[in-house]
């Protein structure tokens, strides 16, 4: 304890339990601010209640003593903050090389505080960030920094990595074989899904010579597979799969023998208890075969490419003839990651002219899901060749519309964005039919509400590349589009760019940032910031799109000059109910209203129906917004911008 509270205790001036606490913020101590980042105490003056502390962003910084005890966190000494404190660059320097020193460093040092918890404690990936990022890491380094040692540490097994969001990164108490650090948290694992993300981290290489450890991860994983419930099927899989690779590389290695001596010539009791105990095992074809082609594309997508192809070879042990039509059924709803395996899988099994004919059935009804529509664009000139007609341009667009309308731009949007991207997609649709044959998807391209402007315009002058002729689309449209073209005031038209720019330079970047961020946490099927980040940019990019296309539509005006010898758009609009009672009507853009203060969208039906009277005129409206019509006449009319 300072010597300053040791006499005050002594004189009995503050009980010691206070003194034990003011102590933390003696001379000496460090502190932390949520703003000011961490300080070191410089003095303090106990008879004028007030301390000089010396923070990162505030140095000599004076402050009572009351608003430190509210405002300041004490560090135990120790604490991985103080040593960045005191020598950040000295730090920086051996992480560049080296990033664990500094790893180990904020776990060695992660001092709550609290009573009774003297151990360090693990820490949130999101604090090592918070922490470190600025204040020891420059923060143009640290993406580049924070990827370094994230792989660092998973070749370490003296690290415990989160598998999922809201999980600590840890240090174990013991130091242990990779083997044996895969198998005690595979024990600690709270369900089946933790249990696969563990497995997928692991590396096969540095497993397969501890024997002894991998055949007690081997017949966990065989436990189980087999007490696994209905509700985790994709799980039970991977499992299998998992399990399978396990006893692969652990009999490839027994067949090398230790230390270069044969395996004939060793002893090995659990390798040959493991070979008696495989005919025994739950095979995938087995659990396979419980698993309808409803459930299984409900999860086949989640699964990684290398265990689906897996799967997609045990499918017609598991389901003999059927097996066609349950990976064609994958292929139709498994969606977009998917669609390329079973595909490869189902034509080199030979099948591959049924599938393309099951293809040109959907083509032709216009139900193929757009992930499909993708794939056969996308290998328009590889295994979807066959398919590759003009019938799909109908197909594509009918897609685009459809989601559009339903209000779900996920997938049409992927498809769309294709459209537009693939300068060589739309020519190649029509590259071998004529021009009479191409101008109805030329037109529905032109016509279409789901692209901008820009885009359509940019297709249909690649198309004309093809057909020369597909130019009198855009000229036979020019005096529609003039009819269909909006009347905004300059206010509004502003207001909805404003939005328009903040969506397009602000917010969806940096939901695509966000997204990129709650990727690399991992697990997106468990990963709540990465599901609420993705369903935020359906919302975003939503509305650009509406913002898009009203803009494009849009034609500002600041009303000037107006004739106001009739009443129309830009007008004040005098009437006058049967007690003589007067009213102003405004009569102004497409995206202006008011209704309290009358004022109204020349488009709106109130305001057709004001629209092209004269004064004198008699017209039957409601007087007062909401209540019924009555007879009122037009007493007069003025420009609001005379």
């Amino acid at each position: 304890m300072h010597a300053d509270l040791e006499k005050l205790v002594a004189k009995k001036k503050i009980p010691e339990a206070f003194a034990a606490r003011l102590d933390k913020f003696s001379p000496g101590n460090y502190v932390v601010h949520k703003s000011w980042g961490v300080g070191k105490v410089k003095e303090w003056n106990l008879p004028e209640n007030s301390i000089v502390i010396n923070f990162e962003s505030k140095p000599d910084h004076q402050m009572e003593l009351k608003f430190a005890f509210n405002l300041l966190t004490p560090l135990p000494q120790g604490h991985y903050l103080i040593a960045c404190f005191e020598d950040p660059k000295g730090i920086w320097a051996s992480a560049k090389t080296d990033p664990l020193t500094l790893v180990r460093l904020v776990l060695n040092g992660n001092f709550s505080g609290k009573d009774g918890e003297d151990e360090p404690q693990p820490i949130a990936p999101e604090d090592v960030e918070k922490n470190l990022k600025g204040r020891v890491v420059p923060e143009g380094d640290w993406k580049s920094w924070w990827e370094k040692a994230r792989k660092a540490m998973r070749d370490k097994s003296e690290f415990i990595l989160p598998t999922r969001r809201g999980e600590l990164i840890a240090l174990r108490g013991e130091t242990m074989s990779p083997a044996a650090a895969l198998l005690e948290d595979y024990k600690k694992a709270r369900d089946l899904r933790t249990c696969v993300r563990l497995l997928d981290a692991a590396k096969p290489e540095t497993l397969k010579d501890d024997h002894d450890v991998v055949l007690e991860l081997v017949a966990a994983l065989e436990k189980d597979i087999e007490e696994g419930g209905v509700n985790v099927k994709q799980q039970i899989l991977e499992l299998i799969i998992v399990r399978d690779e396990l006893i692969d590389a652990l009999l490839k290695s027994a067949d090398k023998g230790k230390d270069g001596v044969p395996a004939a010539d060793q002893e090995d009791e659990g390798i040959r208890k493991l070979m008696a105990a495989i005919p025994d095992m739950t095979t995938l074809d087995s659990v396979l075969a419980g698993i309808s082609s409803e459930e299984i594309v409900a999860f086949i997508g989640d699964v990684p490419a290398a265990r689906q192809k897996k799967i997609y070879e045990a499918l017609p042990e598991a389901h003999n003839g059927q097996w066609l039509s349950y990976a064609t059924n994958i292929f139709l709803f498994g969606g977009s990651k998917a669609i390329g395996e079973v595909a490869k899988f189902i034509i080199v099994k030979g099948e591959g002219e049924q599938l393309y004919q099951d293809i040109r059935n959907g083509i032709s009804r216009q139900s193929l899901p757009a992930d499909v529509l993708v794939w056969i664009c996308r290998e328009r000139k590889g295994a979807a060749k066959p398919v590759f007609t003009l019938a799909l341009g109908s197909a594509i667009m009918n897609a685009i519309e459809r989601d559009a309308s339903d209000g779900g731009p996920n997938k049409g949007l992927r498809l769309r964005n294709l459209l537009v991207e693939d300068k060589q997609l739309a020519p190649d649709l029509i590259r071998n039919v004529t021009e009479s044959e191409a101008r109805p998807f030329a037109k529905a391209i032109y016509d279409s509400a789901s692209l901008h402007d820009l885009d359509r315009n940019l297709l249909l002058a690649n198309m004309m590349r093809v057909h020369h002729g597909l130019q009198e689309i855009v000229l036979s449209r020019t005096k529609v589009q003039e009819k269909q073209q909006l009347y905004v005031s300059i206010e509004s038209y502003n207001q909805r760019k404003a939005e328009y720019d903040e969506l397009v330079n602000v917010r969806i970047p940096k939901n695509k940032q966000d997204l990129t961020v709650t990727r690399a946490e991992g697990d997106l099927r468990e990963n709540g910031g990465y599901q609420d980040a993705k369903a935020t940019r359906q919302v975003l990019m939503r509305r650009s799109e509406e913002l898009a296309r009203n803009l494009a539509q849009a034609h500002p005006t600041d009303f000037k000059d107006v004739d106001t010898s009739r009443s129309g758009m830009g007008t004040y609009v005098t009437v006058v109910d049967p007690e003589g009672q007067e009213a102003v009507f405004t009569i102004l853009g497409a995206w202006d209203s008011d209704p309290d203060n009358r004022v109204i969208p020349y488009t709106s039906k109130l305001g057709q129906k004001l629209t092209g009277h004269a004064v004198g005129d008699v017209i039957k409206l409601p007087f007062v917004p909401g209540e019924k019509p009555v007879k009122l006449t037009v007493k007069a009319i003025a420009a609001v911008n005379p």
